[in-house]
């Protein structure tokens, strides 16, 4: 009977441990996640301006936050090709990017109309995916499919969990001012789903 308990006392320990371990280890996987972003935000950016170069100022893809100035999206195709060779790619999925290994399944996806371009049909099988060397990734927004817009998911660890908005997935909208200037908006999670606890604000990513 005693030697019953003593058993039992040591598989609620081990469970116990086995839950602080897991526990942490998502904490930790959690926060590497948004360092990851934090250096990947510095890399894009960096990218973002190259490419602006590249195309002579004008990228033909993005949306104006001057009212006297139309958004942009038929030169998309082109810049997102130039974008990519800007980075590490080492991966490239025109199509089908869950079945052919460019993402993992994410816990939800963006169910709204307006943002149909994350929905989990869109991301899955049309949507453009880029991987890059250290396995994070970059896919595109499509609306309707085959119209790529100035805005791209990214995800900081790749197929690494927890695979979800805030957290290791990013949403990055590029937006010309009246300047002419390129950069991205501040909120980072545009059209995905607001996870509970998850990032949002870029300022949030600096605490």
């Amino acid at each position: 009977m005693i030697a019953d308990k003593k058993i039992f006392l040591i598989g609620i320990l081990i469970l116990v441990l086995i839950y602080a371990v897991v526990h942490y280890t998502k904490k930790l996987i959690n926060k590497e996640a948004v360092i990851s972003f934090k250096k990947l935000y510095t890399t894009y950016t960096q990218a973002l301006e190259l490419t602006t170069i590249e195309l002579g100022g004008e990228t033909d893809c993005f949306f104006s936050s001057n009212s006297n100035v139309e958004s942009k999206f038929d030169g998309c195709d082109n810049f997102y090709k130039r974008f990519a060779t800007n980075l590490k790619v080492t991966k490239y999925c025109k199509d089908n990017s869950l079945s052919k290994g460019c993402l993992p399944v994410y816990k939800s996806y963006a169910t709204k109309p307006s943002c149909a371009g994350y929905s989990e049909s869109m991301m899955n099988k049309y949507n453009q995916t880029f991987v890059m060397r250290d396995k994070s990734s970059l896919t595109v927004f499509n609306q309707p499919a085959g119209k790529p817009q100035p805005i791209f998911a990214v995800d900081s660890n790749g197929k690494l969990f927890p695979n979800k908005s805030g957290y290791d997935l990013f949403s990055l909208v590029i937006i010309r001012n009246s300047n002419g200037h390129y950069s991205f908006h501040p909120n980072v999670t545009h059209c995905l789903p607001q996870e509970q606890g998850g990032i949002q604000k870029l300022q949030d990513v600096y605490k």
